[in-house]
């Protein structure tokens, strides 16, 4: 009796442990379906937030692209900077080529209290030439020019042409004095009075009024210098310039 009671009690033990795998089955599963969800959950985007992150990347990427323009701004010149660069180099290195003045002929000395005196300067002289222009004496030999001997003169030793000295009183009525740039021509030639006469020597000219006329032809003398013509000529005194050969001619 015993071991049939034995033998029969056997089935049952299959049995419960087959509920027991059943139910661990189950719960595997539950808890697995329950993991995957929980995990698709952590993954989804919330809705509040959406925009949130890409605006924010698109925020600080322009931060970024902003900064990294300003400081590549700064360290690379643009084209506008360049050419400004460049530009005064190029105008520095520019070469202006100045024609030289052409030489000139100044007049040492004009009798500016005639106004016709100074017309005729302008004709043959420049009275107002640059600084750098050179200057050269005319050519007293284009055939327009007289050589002559010429005397000096002032109001010590003026005559009236009636034997007094010292006077100031000239053939033209004009008075002599000490600053006169006038000449006076022989007596035979008093219709030369009140011309304009060109005076070349050494080098320098003197565009002067004839005003007086004098008895020195017959010394061989052509003209009579009075003191503000041989002092610009170079001589201080009438007794120092004596006489000299000049070139002259009447304008």
């Amino acid at each position: 009796m015993a071991l049939a009671n034995v033998h029969k009690r056997k089935p049952a033990l299959p049995w419960k442990a087959g509920v027991v795998l059943l139910i661990v089955l189950v719960t595997c599963f539950v808890l697995s379906f329950v993991l995957v969800d929980r995990a698709q959950g952590s993954g989804e985007t919330d809705p509040s937030t959406i925009g949130v992150g890409s605006t924010q990347a698109s925020i600080s990427d322009s931060a970024v692209s902003a900064k990294d323009r300003i400081v590549t701004s700064s360290s690379s010149p643009t084209v506008s900077n360049v050419s400004e660069t460049v530009a005064p180099t190029t105008t520095a290195q520019r070469s202006i080529t100045v024609k030289d003045p052409d030489p000139v002929i100044v007049p040492v000395a004009v009798d500016e209290s005639n106004p016709t005196a100074v017309e005729k300067a302008k004709t043959v002289c420049t009275l107002d030439p640059l600084p750098t222009a050179p200057r050269v004496a005319p050519d007293v030999n284009d055939g327009t020019w007289q050589t002559g001997v010429a005397s000096a003169y002032d109001v010590e030793t003026n005559d009236d042409g009636l034997g007094n000295f010292g006077v100031n009183v000239t053939a033209s009525g004009i008075k002599l004095h000490d600053n006169s740039i006038t000449v006076a021509v022989p007596a035979s030639k008093a219709y030369l009075l009140g011309r304009i006469v060109e005076i070349c020597y050494d080098g320098k000219v003197v565009i002067a009024t004839v005003t007086d006329t004098g008895g020195f032809e017959g010394y061989g003398r052509a003209l009579d210098l009075a003191p503000g013509v041989f002092k610009a000529l170079g001589a201080p005194t009438s007794h120092d310039w004596g006489a000299r050969t000049v070139s002259y001619r009447y304008l």
